[in-house]
Parts: C-alpha cells; sequence; structure tokens
C-alpha cells in the first residue's frame, strides 16, 4: 500500500512539472507572436520567418507533451 502512494505522489510531482514546462512554452509563444507582430508592423519582416519557425517547434513540442500525458493518464 505504501508503494502505490509513493507512485501516486511522484505521478503528481511529474504532472506539475510538466504541467509548468507547458506553461513557460506557451509564453514562450506568446512572446515571439507578439515580437513577431511588432517587427512586422514597424516594417522589420526578417524576424518573422525565424520566430514562426521557433514557434512551430514549440507547438510541436506542446503538442506532443499533451498527448504523452493524455496516454499516461490512461494507461493509470
Amino acid at each position: 500500500m505504501k508503494g502505490h502512494y509513493f507512485r501516486r505522489q511522484q505521478r503528481s510531482a511529474v504532472f506539475v512539472t510538466l504541467i509548468l514546462f507547458e506553461l513557460v512554452l506557451v509564453l514562450l509563444q506568446l512572446w515571439l507572436f507578439v515580437s513577431a507582430l511588432e517587427g512586422s508592423l514597424a516594417g522589420e519582416m526578417r524576424m518573422v520567418v525565424p520566430g514562426a519557425i521557433v514557434s512551430l517547434v514549440c507547438l510541436g513540442v506542446n503538442t506532443y507533451m499533451l498527448v504523452g500525458l493524455g496516454k499516461v493518464d490512461h494507461e493509470s
């Protein structure tokens, strides 16, 4: 019984850590979007493409992690 409680506690810590990492990635995407939008409105188009690429990478990582969390949640 004690091992089950420890695994549940450990799983909760992993979920909280992953959710916090997700939050950091979402905030990074928001920052990239705002800075690319400000740059494009100011006529600086050289930041738009790298910002879009990094934002797509962040989207891929977020999607991969959320799908993985869903699979782990359904296994228990």
